[in-house]
């Protein structure tokens, strides 16, 4: 894998370059960007089972002409705790989430998503978009009240003094998830094993909401807004849970960023960048070791690509004004290509699996912001 790193400078109007990927924002609302798959999730605790039951939603956004897209990759953490309703390379409608269930030991402390989507219109990505839940506290299964042995013989019942009743108790429990936007999504539950309602207190910086939660139920709506600082969970002078604090998801994007990517396949290598529309105009050339360069002028809401034939020792060099790393990007052969170097004839099965991943980029950070914004160009593939 080459991941060439370029960097815009231009007196006074360019700050600099960082490497960027893309976002994979966990939770209630995502940043713009081109074509992002978000995974996000919230959990309750299942009292009957002793298990965690984490939902998970995965959402497209800013999909451009796409219909649907799908799941090329799915990771599931732990490991063999699959999720129940999201499918690899089932295609989905791009207007409503992929929803799905996943099961989890009660002493289980985080689950993960992780995902690669590919939409419609052939943009693929390829780092991952993550999705974590950070679950508090552990989930214990009801212990069934022991059913006493039958007597043999009837026995006088003793006069007795009427007992108290036992205290009725609540089972608080709370999951959390950090978006890319610094808001963070909470999700409080009360076991069914409570006797009582819970009355859970959330309190960060500006906010401060108090819920009661009967038993078995549970809220998944709840939205600490960014720059809350400390959130705290409390039943009564009681906390639930450690103290919370956002932590940037891996992978973020600003909004109106443009993502591109490159990807070599038996006969090409391929480029392409999308533009948000709330997006600046683009301009990238491409100079390949052999052959013409091409220049591409993505304007706000549109994708653009480049094909050069694929050779043995071809590279494409991107370049643009203010550009001062102009690390050349190579053509790597697939394994499945077979016969000699690039640009031969493929046929049979083989040549199925290659038209439809002709037009699939490996999506990640083309980032270009003119004038007085900062310009940052990443590829990856």
């Amino acid at each position: 894998m080459i991941r060439p790193k370029l960097s815009f400078r231009r007196p006074l109007a360019v700050l600099g370059a960082t490497f960027v990927g893309l976002a994979a924002a966990v939770a209630v609302a995502a940043p713009a960007s081109a074509h992002i798959s978000v995974p996000s999730g919230s959990a309750v605790c299942d009292t009957k089972t002793g298990e965690w039951v984490v939902t998970w939603k995965v959402e497209s956004t800013l999909h451009f002409n796409s219909d649907t897209f799908k799941l090329h990759y799915i990771r599931t953490t732990p490991k063999d705790a699959p999720i129940d309703g999201i499918v690899r390379n089932k295609d989905y409608p791009v207007d409503a989430p992929i929803v799905g269930t996943q099961r989890v030991p009660g002493t289980t402390t985080k689950a993960e998503l992780d995902v690669k989507a590919t939409w419609s219109d052939g943009f693929r990505e390829q780092d991952l978009r993550e999705g974590n839940v950070t679950l508090e506290g552990t989930c214990d299964k009801d212990t069934p009240e022991p059913t006493p042995s039958a007597s043999p013989t009837p026995t006088p019942t003793p006069t007795t003094t009427p007992t108290t009743p036992p205290a009725k108790v609540s089972s608080p429990n709370a999951s959390t998830s950090s978006a890319c936007d610094g808001t963070v999504a909470v999700t409080l539950s009360n076991g069914e094993d409570a006797t009582a309602d819970a009355v859970l207190r959330v309190k960060a910086t500006g906010f401060d909401k108090t819920y009661t939660l009967k038993p078995g139920t549970s809220k998944d709506d709840i939205v600490v807004p960014a720059n809350a600082g400390e959130i705290k969970i409390t039943e009564g002078d009681k906390q639930v849970g450690e103290t919370i604090t956002w932590a940037e998801p891996e992978n973020c994007v600003e909004p109106g960023e443009p993502v591109g990517g490159y990807e070599s396949t038996c006969e090409e290598l391929i480029f392409m960048i999308s533009n948000p529309e709330d997006g600046e105009p683009v301009t990238l050339t491409l100079t390949p070791s052999t052959g013409e360069p091409k220049t591409l002028t993505v304007a706000p809401g549109t994708t653009e690509t480049a094909k050069f034939p694929a050779s043995e020792g071809l590279t494409v060099t991107p370049s643009a004004e203010g550009l001062d790393d102009t690390t050349p990007i190579a053509w790597e052969k697939p394994e499945d290509c077979g016969g000699g170097g690039g640009g031969l004839p493929v046929t049979g099965a083989a040549a199925g699996g290659i038209a439809a991943g002709a037009l699939v980029l490996l999506a990640v950070g083309v980032v270009l912001f003119v004038v007085a914004r900062r310009r940052r160009l990443t590829f990856t593939a």
